[in-house]
């Protein structure tokens, strides 16, 4: 798998965007009802969500097990010292019967996905602030 660099810029308020190959990601952190987008808390429950889903279509696509109208619902809460996302629930929900090894494997597969790895093999973070001066307008 690739590596890759993201990159977010802070365009105003607490609105920043993240310039992606398929175009932007708006995020707004201001935690106001009714807000223009996402936060980041949203987003990373979505990434899993997506990451979970994906690795589970890939798998019951080689196995012939239908997953047509799954839903993945996940409840999270908030927890301090340090403040962060203290707990996940996952619960997928598949509208067609699966055997007791089938949902055996399927549970398996889901653990597997390259974001709940992440978050539960917690990845080594260096943090780096240093001074660039923003470009300089031309004068007309």
């Amino acid at each position: 798998m690739a590596n890759g660099t993201t990159t977010v810029e802070w365009r105003h308020g607490l609105h920043f965007c993240t310039e992606l190959d398929s175009g932007q990601l708006m995020c707004d952190e201001s935690g106001v009802v009714g807000k223009a987008f996402p936060s980041s808390a949203e987003l990373l429950m979505a990434s899993l969500g997506s990451c979970i889903g994906s690795v589970l279509v890939v798998f019951a696509e080689r196995h012939a097990i239908e997953l047509e109208g799954m839903k993945i619902d996940l409840h999270w809460r908030l927890a301090d010292d340090p403040h962060r996302i203290g707990e996940i629930n996952v619960s997928i929900k598949i509208p067609h019967p699966l055997t007791a090894e089938q949902k055996q494997t399927l549970t398996h597969v889901a653990h597997s996905c390259l974001i709940h790895n992440t978050l539960t093999h917690s990845p080594k973070i260096e943090l780096e602030l240093s001074f660039t001066p923003a470009p300089t307008k031309a004068r007309k």
